[in-house]
């Protein structure tokens, strides 16, 4: 698998509803020594120390919109900040492929679904600009993966770890999921505003996570790797 031309890996990040079996897909990535796969949540710690004073300043102005004191949104906005960070250290150049599995995208969304109010309107439009122009300046891919909803909902009541759907019904299932597929479109459109970022979708309820890593490799080994399929 062919490195980007500055001698960096390639970033791609995971995107779905709950339920699609993103981690299943990281994992068979994984398998490769020469793939790393990271998440929001996994950024060293004091990575998010200096990201959380990196933010203070977009938190205070967005909190003082809000009025409210927008705990969650704000490690959110942190632990993103140190996402990026990380991205950007050079002892990541010995891998060919980075994986995050709950990134920016996510992130992005998730304030959008879950988080204030103020994340899907004017008032956090500048931040979310800036924060995608940062991010479409990173990713390299984006691969989106989906699947049906009665899937995402089996998957979803299976799950050893409780999920806030454990319990629903398929179709609050399908309108939590609606909300996020529009908001992950949202996001994505902003970060194609910059030109720089590719999109690939796989359904999982139609392709093994195997297969699907494997398709996902060879599309990065084509010699125009950046160019996944444009969105």
């Amino acid at each position: 698998m062919n490195v980007s031309s500055n001698g960096r890996p390639r970033i791609v990040e995971l995107i779905g509803p709950a339920g699609v079996g993103k981690s299943a897909v990281a994992a068979a990535l994984a398998r490769d020594p020469g793939v790393l796969c990271t998440s929001m949540w996994s950024v060293p710690r004091t990575e998010l120390a200096w990201a959380t004073v990196c933010t203070v300043p977009s938190s205070l102005d967005l909190m003082r919109r809000a009025r409210a004191p927008l705990s969650r949104e704000v490690r959110h906005m942190a632990r993103l900040r140190a996402l990026l960070n990380f991205l950007d250290r050079d002892d990541l150049s010995r891998y060919r492929l980075v994986v995050v599995d709950e990134g920016a995208v996510y992130t992005l969304a998730w304030l959008h679904v879950i988080g204030h109010e103020i994340f899907a309107d004017a008032r956090s439009a500048g931040w979310r600009r800036y924060v995608a122009g940062l991010w479409a300046a990173t990713l390299d891919g984006v691969v989106r993966l989906d699947a049906s909803d009665d899937i995402l909902g089996r998957r979803i009541r299976g799950r050893a770890k409780a999920h806030v759907l454990s319990h629903a019904a398929d179709a609050d299932v399908g309108s939590f999921s609606a909300r996020y597929r529009a908001a992950f479109d949202q996001v994505l459109t902003a970060l194609q505003t910059y030109g720089t970022v590719a999109t690939q979708d796989f359904r999982t309820d139609e392709t093994s996570p195997e297969r699907i890593a494997a398709q996902i490799r060879s599309i990065l080994e084509v010699p125009a790797a950046r160019e996944l399929v444009h969105g």
